[in-house]
């Protein structure tokens, strides 16, 4: 699990004292950011706070996973060359999670520094499960949990990130509802491993939610707060439990689903604690949990909570739902590992008032 965690406005202004803190003070730094928003804030203000100390540090810049992918080898190789001794991942979860494959075939540390609060990978260990397919198809490795040495979350920079980016996490979040109940399911049916204590932890970073969003909807500045440390509390989980287990259950086989299918057909699919925040909707039905409740707490967060708000048609929904259980055989769920049908699928969207 990771370290250190610093979160709190302004904590940047910190960065030397932070990096001093966890046993950095002398070699290289790489800085891996997107094109956009984080590496500007990668560039204008890490990068310059770290050299202000006579750190060199190098820049990466990453668009998505198939970049990534597609220039695995010349980047680790870079990473090596340059005697790089700590990676930065500043950025959204993509962002981290590039920097998190960079880190396990480099076998370098790194330091995660969200820029936005959008989904539990800014601490998790774990990385997409789609870059996972992505990988896996083109190198033979063995994966291993890569958890950060530290998190920084500066709340002054998550705050200026726009509001979808902010409140999706909620979706990500409210997951553990759905994804606790799959591992418990697994355990007393297929005897898989499971610990209560990092279950308990994953529930908690959801009912804090919950409990808190009409604070949530009302103040943007404790909502980054709120958002940033349940989502740091729910990496933590997956570290406990040594899987993503806690935090990852059939509504997130769901989203899965419709990244694949958004590959296949074309389409653009939503972001991941949106399609999540779905998928949960769906799976508290199956498991006789309070749906509604789910929903109108995606609903005061704004998250959208339909296909039409969505801007996905039914018809990929339904296919999601009827392919979700085929994708990971170790991990079962409230979705069984026999054929769902069509018309199960869509009787089970259309109850949910989702189709």
């Amino acid at each position: 699990m990771p370290k250190y965690v610093y979160t709190g406005p302004s904590i940047t202004s910190q960065l030397i004292e932070i990096l001093n803190s966890v046993g950095f003070n002398k070699g290289k730094v790489m800085i891996i950011t997107g094109s956009n928003f984080t590496k500007k804030i990668g560039l204008d203000l890490v990068k310059p706070k770290i050299e202000s100390e006579g750190i060199e540090v190098i820049n990466l810049s990453i668009e998505n996973f198939d970049d990534l992918i597609k220039n695995l080898e010349d980047r680790v190789s870079k990473i090596k060359q340059n005697n790089i001794k700590l990676l930065i991942g500043v950025g959204g979860g993509k962002v981290i999670d590039c920097t998190k494959i960079l880190s396990l075939f480099s076998n370098k540390p790194y330091i995660s520094y969200p820029t936005n609060s959008s989904h539990d990978g800014l601490s998790s260990p774990t990385f997409s499960f789609i870059a996972y397919l992505k990988l896996k198809s083109k190198y033979n490795f063995e994966y291993k949990l890569r958890p950060p040495l530290a998190i920084i979350a500066d709340t002054s920079i998550i705050i200026q990130s726009p509001a979808e980016y902010i409140f999706t996490g909620i979706g990500d979040l409210l997951a553990k509802i759905t994804a606790t109940r799959d591992w418990r399911l697994a355990h007393l049916l297929k005897g898989e491993e499971y610990s209560e204590y990092a279950a308990s932890m994953a529930l908690m970073s959801a009912k804090i939610i919950e409990k808190n969003i009409n604070v949530i909807t009302k103040d943007k500045e404790k909502a980054v707060s709120i958002i940033i440390k349940a989502l740091i509390g729910s990496g933590i989980a997956i570290s406990v439990a040594g899987s993503s287990r806690p935090a990852s259950g059939s509504e997130h086989l769901f989203s899965h689903a419709l990244d694949l299918l958004a590959d296949k057909e074309g389409f653009k699919p939503a972001m991941h604690g949106i399609q999540c925040g779905i998928g949960t909707i769906v799976m508290s039905k199956l498991h006789n949990l309070n749906w509604k409740k789910i929903k109108n707490t995606l609903k005061k967060a704004g998250l959208p909570t339909t296909s039409k708000e969505l801007q996905i048609e039914p018809k990929y929904l339904i296919k999601a739902l009827m392919m979700a259980n085929k994708l990971r055989k170790d991990r079962y769920t409230i979705l069984g590992d026999t054929d769902i049908s069509y018309n199960s699928a869509e009787k089970l969207l259309k109850e949910t008032e989702i189709i």
